[in-house]
């Protein structure tokens, strides 16, 4: 029990040191975070400026008057850039220090290294200071080489279209020359079909002239409608499910059974005339 119990008051002093030393290091005022970090790259040329962000508040009207003038940026000659200073109204920790592009003087170089300078004198709303100068810093994005690399691709994007305009130009063109040679061997030659056949031309030009009128009887006789003489004909030639028949026709010899009322009176007048005798 008593070696427990000396565990459990050694694990209790443990827990309750760390907890001061925690407690110490968050009284400590100090820059906890900033954007863009530093040692950080291609950062912004239109908007440069750096984000900070403390551990303690600093929004209160003492410590914005003090802090204003002791935040600054510098280029890699140590010159000073114009500035402004921007700070939370709340206990957020947050300034926002930005190149003043409406100062006349404002001029940020290319792929160039800037620093931000924060004095030791820095302090929090409770007047507690950093103690020692800190500095965050940077580099710009490298905007001649980027302008170089766009239009590169600009060249390149360009170039690979001419090259394809240039090769369907060329297919096209070479496709007409390849119709054109077809058209050529196509059309009509007396001496190479002379040779073929091994006629003589003057044979050969006068089957090509008989060909032609031919053909060109043929087309007419195509084109013209043809002409159909109908005198003579039954309309049983012409029109379908007409039929023609010799002469009329009782319905009587074609097996019918009608008849008029003086067809039977007359033969009434016959059976009575039989029936008399």
């Amino acid at each position: 029990m008593k070696r427990r119990g000396l565990i459990a008051l050694l694990a209790a002093m443990m827990v309750m040191l760390s907890a001061s030393f925690v407690c110490a290091d968050d009284d400590v005022f100090k820059l906890t975070t900033s954007y863009p970090k530093d040692g950080q790259t291609n950062t912004s040329i239109e908007n440069v400026g750096v984000k900070l962000y403390f551990n303690h508040s600093i929004s209160s009207d003492a410590a914005k008057a003090n802090n204003e003038n002791c935040v600054k940026i510098v280029d890699s000659d140590g010159k000073s850039i114009p500035i402004k200073v921007l700070t939370g109204d709340d206990e957020t920790g947050l300034m926002l220090v930005l190149g003043d592009s409406t100062d006349e003087n404002f001029q940020v170089q290319n792929n160039s290294e800037y620093r931000l300078v924060i004095d030791a004198a820095f302090m929090d709303d409770a007047g507690n200071t950093l103690g020692e100068e800190t500095t965050v810093s940077f580099t710009t994005f490298n905007q001649k080489l980027n302008n170089y690399i766009n239009m590169g691709m600009m060249f390149v994007m360009f170039g690979g279209i001419m090259v394809v305009t240039l090769r369907q130009q060329t297919q096209q063109q070479r496709e007409k020359e390849e119709k054109k040679e077809e058209k050529k061997e196509t059309a009509f030659n007396p001496y190479r079909e002379a040779k073929k056949t091994g006629k003589t031309v003057e044979e050969v030009l006068e089957e090509e002239k008989k060909r032609q009128e031919k053909a060109k009887k043929k087309a007419k006789k195509n084109a013209e409608p043809e002409y159909v003489d109908l005198k003579g004909m039954r309309l049983s030639d012409i029109l379908p499910n007409v039929y023609h028949v010799s002469g009329p026709k009782s319905i009587r010899t074609a097996g019918g059974k009608y008849r008029t009322a003086r067809q039977n009176a007359a033969a009434e007048k016959k059976a009575a005339k039989k029936g008399g005798k």
